[in-house]
Order: C-alpha cells, then structure tokens, then sequence
C-alpha cells in the first residue's frame, strides 16, 4: 500500500475517476472504465482484466479485503484516497471503499457468432435496450446458462455504464460482447454462415418450449418499452414467444432472456443424455 499522502478530491487522478463514472463520452474516448467495490475488482483481476489504477479509502486500507488484492500480481498497488472522497465519486447508494480503473475490452461481431458456431450454442442479441441493470442482468444469465457471447446495437445502453458493470457481478469480465453492431450486420454475418436469427415477440409466435432453441445462434431481444420494430421482425427467420397464463401482457426483458437463455440450456442438456 502506497504511503504517499491520501489523494484529495482535487487531484487529477480523483477527476478524472469522477469523469469515468459519471459520463459515457469520458469512457468512450478513453476505452477506461470504473469498477466498483474490492469483490469485483478482485472478480476482473481473476478474469485477466487489465486494470491500470486501484484506488481505497484510507479508512479501508488495513482491511482484509485490502491484503487479499494485493496478493494479485496483476494489480497496481492500491493509492489512498482521504476519507470520504470516493463516497463523493462512485455512483452507488452505499458507496464502496475501494475501487479501480480498467481497460474495455470487446470483441467483434465476427467471433461472438464463430463462437456460437464452435459452441453450438446461441448469442443474445440486444437491440436498444436502455436500462443497465437489465442488460447486466442479461450478461449473469447469459453466463449461467452457457450462451455463447452477446451482441449490443447501436442506440443500447453503455456497456460500461457503472451501474451495468455492477449488475453483471463479474460476468461482464468473462462473457464475449460485441457492441455498437447494426442488426442488419448481424443478420449478414449470420447468413453468411448459415445461423437463424429468432425474434422474441411478447405474442404470437411459437412456444418457447416448442421451438428448437438449442442450436439457435441468435435470440433477438427488443426495448424495454417498445419491444422489437417491425422492421427488425422482418430481418429475422422466425420468431418465439414464452408462454404465460394469465393477464400478464409481457414479461420484463431480464426475465424473458433469462427463460430463453434456461429453455436453450435445458434442451441442451436433454439432447445429450
């Protein structure tokens, strides 16, 4: 641990921590973004994640957690910062003593669906979804089900958005993203190699658990609010719906990729018994 004097709201470092968690432009044109609390520092760092800076709260620095990072080659050594100025930074409601600065890292288009093939194993494909805590819900379900990777469209919320990164608890670091992808891209390159495109509409298509997910390369979840245009039905091969009882109109878009991601699991596991 550093024995310099504790960083101060005003230090450069402090600033620019502060523009990182508070403006997608910062994130984006610097392709750094902030990861909050020592539990997922610690899950990037078992990731291989690059991280370039970790900052604590001087209060913090003799904590457990603290000696634990450190045994991470990895890891920079942690800078103080004086007490109660990441409390001022980080974007939580409970903010947390300890956080980092990391490079992104996407990957393409291209080899999110190369490894959809070499899997057999379906991608989620996000089209304009606005809410970060829904897509790093998605990225957890996505991990836990064994989806090949997730493809964001352009006008999606910022996969490095700090709230986002905390929802996808870890799964962020090791599930393949491409972001910023048209669809119409998606559907060419899934064409080209033979991959179907399934659009998840609320009603009206085929039981989910009568359609044959398995070997589905992409499953193309819609806005929260407006669900997939009509224009984006028609660039697809085919479409699902999850049945429900009852007046339920729809499910949240968490909930339904979640079912997806679990029905395409079961089938899976079914097949190879």
């Amino acid at each position: 641990m550093s024995h310099l004097r504790p960083l101060a709201a005003q230090h450069h470092q402090i600033k620019a921590l502060r523009r990182l968690v508070g403006r997608r432009s910062a994130r984006s044109e610097s392709g750094r973004f902030v990861i909050e609390g020592p539990v997922l520092v610690a899950e990037a760092a078992r990731a291989g994640v690059l991280i370039e800076a970790v900052f604590c709260d001087e209060q913090f620095a003799v904590g457990p957690e603290v000696n634990e990072l450190v045994e991470f080659d990895q890891l920079p050594e942690p800078q103080l910062v004086s007490s109660g100025v990441l409390e001022s930074v980080l974007s939580t409601v409970t903010p947390q003593p300890m956080c980092a600065i990391a490079e992104q890292h996407l990957v393409s288009c291209d080899e999110v669906l190369l490894g959809a093939i070499d899997s057999a194993r379906p991608v989620l494909v996000l089209c304009e979804l606005a809410d970060p805590g829904n897509v790093g819900t998605i990225l957890r379900a996505a991990e836990a089900s064994g989806c090949a990777g997730v493809i964001l469209t352009p006008r999606s919320v910022d996969l490095y958005n700090p709230k986002l990164v905390r929802a996808a608890a870890g799964s962020l670091f090791r599930v393949p993203v491409a972001a910023e992808v048209p669809l119409e891209l998606v559907a060419q390159t899934a064409q080209e190699n033979g991959l179907k495109l399934l659009a998840t509409v609320a009603h009206g298509g085929p039981s989910h658990t009568e359609t044959h997910l398995a070997d589905v390369a992409c499953l193309v979840m819609g806005n929260e609010a407006h669900g997939l245009d009509p224009l984006v039905i028609a660039q697809c091969d085919s479409t699902v719906s999850i049945t429900m009882q009852g007046p339920t109109e729809s499910l949240n878009v968490a909930m339904a990729a979640t079912v997806l991601c679990f029905e395409a699991q079961r089938q899976r596991l079914a097949r190879s018994r």
